[in-house]
C-alpha cells in the first residue's frame, strides 16, 4: 500500500514557534468516483474504526476493514446514495446504520429514503434494509440523545423544501427527528424540531452544548448557524431554536454556512465553520457576552465543504481540518492549528497538495496509538486516505 510523509506545522504547548509534527498518508480506497461523505466507525466489534465511503455515482454501499482496508459490500442497488450515521440501537457491539439515499438537487428528483441497515450474524456480508421515512431530499443524518434518557434518536436533515429551486432555493426546509420503535421496525414516527429554517440547510452536528445529560443540534444552512435544544420529555418535549451567526452575508446561494464544529481550547468553546455554502472561507466564531463573533482566518479555499477538529498536538486546544473539493491545481485539504487559547492566531497548512480533494472528513484514532488522525475522501481524486498522526517531528 502506497504512503508518503506530510509535515504539518503545529504550535507546541510551551513553545511561541510552530514545530512540526508528522503526519503519513496512508490509500484505503483509490476508486471512488465522485466520494462525497464519509463514516469511521467499529463495524465488527474488534475495536478499530472502520471506514464507509459513499458516492452517489456507483449504487454499491461498501466498509473498508481496518487494518487491512479489505471491502466489504454493505448494500447493492441504491441509487443517490448520500449520507450515514451509526449507533448500536440494540446492544450487541455492532452498530445500527441510518443510511439516506435516492437524493439529489431536484426536490422534485428527490425521494429522500431513510433506511436503518442491520448485519445479519457477518457485518463482512450484505446487510438488511429497513425503512424508516420518505422525505423529500433526506440529506444529513445524526443520532442524538436530545431528551436526556440514555437512548438517541435519530435526526434528519432534508437539503432543501419540497417547492425549492435553483439558485436561490427559496421554501422552508424541515429538520426532524425520530424515536426508534422497540423492535427497529416501525413505525418511525416523524416529529419536528425546526420548520422556519429556509433555503439550503447542508449539515447537522450533534454537540453536548449545556451540562447535564441532554445533547444539542447545530445545524449549517443559509439561515447561518442555528442552535437548537429540547426541553422537557415525552410527548411534552419542545424545542428552542436560536441563530447564534448569520455566518456568510450575501445574497444566496452564496449565503450563510456550509458547516460547522464545536471545538475546545483550554476549556473556552468556540465554533469552527466553512462558508458560505460550498464556499471560500474558513471562520471561527469566539463568544464575547453571549454573542458570537466572527473572524475570518482563511479565504482561498475553492469549494469548501466540511470541517472536523481534533487536537492533533495535544496543546490542548483543538485544531481544524477544512475540506476543499475543488478540481485542478487547487485541490486539497487545509489544517490550521490554534496558536493561543483565545483563538486569535492560527497557522495554516496545506495537506496533501492536488492528492485529495476532500469532500467528507473525520477525525478519528485509526491504529490505537491514542493520537488523533485525519480520514477523507475525495470527489474529483476519487479516493479516501487516512493520514496517520505520527506525532511530533524529531529536531
Amino acid at each position: 500500500m502506497r504512503s508518503w510523509i506530510l509535515l504539518l506545522f503545529v504550535s507546541a504547548a510551551l513553545a511561541a514557534d510552530p514545530v512540526e509534527v508528522e503526519f503519513r498518508a496512508h490509500v484505503v480506497e483509490s476508486k471512488i468516483p465522485g466520494g462525497y461523505s464519509l463514516l469511521v466507525t467499529d463495524l465488527n466489534r474488534d475495536g478499530r474504526p472502520d471506514i464507509i465511503g459513499l458516492t452517489s455515482r456507483i449504487t454499491e454501499l461498501a466498509w473498508y476493514e481496518n487494518p487491512g482496508w479489505q471491502r466489504h459490500v454493505l448494500a447493492e442497488n441504491m441509487t443517490g446514495l448520500v449520507n450515514m450515521a451509526a449507533h448500536d440501537l440494540d446492544g450487541d457491539g455492532i452498530p445500527e446504520l441510518a443510511l439516506e439515499n435516492e437524493f439529489s438537487m431536484v426536490a422534485a428528483k428527490s425521494r429522500g429514503l431513510v433506511w436503518i441497515m442491520r448485519h445479519q450474524g457477518d457485518p463482512g456480508s450484505p446487510w438488511k434494509a429497513l425503512p424508516v421515512d420518505e422525505l423529500t431530499t433526506s440529506h444529513h443524518a445524526a443520532w442524538a440523545d436530545v431528551d436526556g434518557n440514555g437512548k438517541k434518536e435519530l435526526i434528519n436533515a432534508p437539503l432543501i423544501g419540497p417547492k425549492a429551486l435553483a439558485p436561490k432555493y427559496e421554501d422552508h426546509v424541515p429538520l426532524v427527528f425520530y424515536r426508534a420503535p422497540a423492535d427497529l421496525t416501525g413505525p418511525w414516527k416523524r416529529e419536528t424540531i425546526d420548520d422556519s429554517l429556509f433555503g439550503v440547510l447542508h449539515r447537522v452536528r450533534v454537540v453536548r452544548w449545556d451540562r447535564g445529560n441532554r445533547d444539542a443540534l447545530l445545524t449549517a444552512g443559509f439561515d447561518g448557524i442555528t442552535l437548537h435544544r429540547a426541553q422537557g420529555s415525552g410527548a411534552g418535549l419542545r424545542w428552542e431554536n436560536t441563530r447564534l451567526a448569520k455566518g456568510h452575508e450575501e445574497e444566496a446561494p452564496r449565503a450563510g454556512t456550509s458547516d460547522v464544529a464545536f471545538c475546545r481550547s483550554k476549556g473556552k468553546r468556540f465554533l469552527a465553520a466553512v462558508e458560505p455554502w460550498h464556499g471560500n472561507e474558513v471562520v471561527v466564531y469566539r463568544e464575547q457576552g453571549g454573542q458570537w463573533h466572527r473572524r475570518v482566518i482563511y479565504n482561498e479555499l475553492k469549494e469548501g465543504h466540511e470541517v472536523c477538529v481534533a487536537d492533533f498536538n495535544a496543546d490542548g486546544r483543538d485544531d481544524i481540518v477544512a475540506g476543499d473539493r475543488g478540481r485542478g491545481e487547487v485541490r486539497s485539504a487545509h489544517v490550521f492549528y490554534s496558536l493561543d487559547d483565545g483563538g486569535e492566531r492560527w497557522h495554516h497548512q496545506v495537506l496533501d497538495h492536488l492528492g485529495m480533494s476532500a469532500s467528507g472528513c473525520a477525525a478519528a484514532d485509526m491504529n490505537g496509538d491514542r493520537r488523533p488522525d485525519i480520514v477523507l475522501i475525495g470527489a474529483a481524486t476519487a479516493n479516501i486516505k487516512w493520514y496517520e498522526n505520527l506525532g511530533p517531528a524529531a529536531k
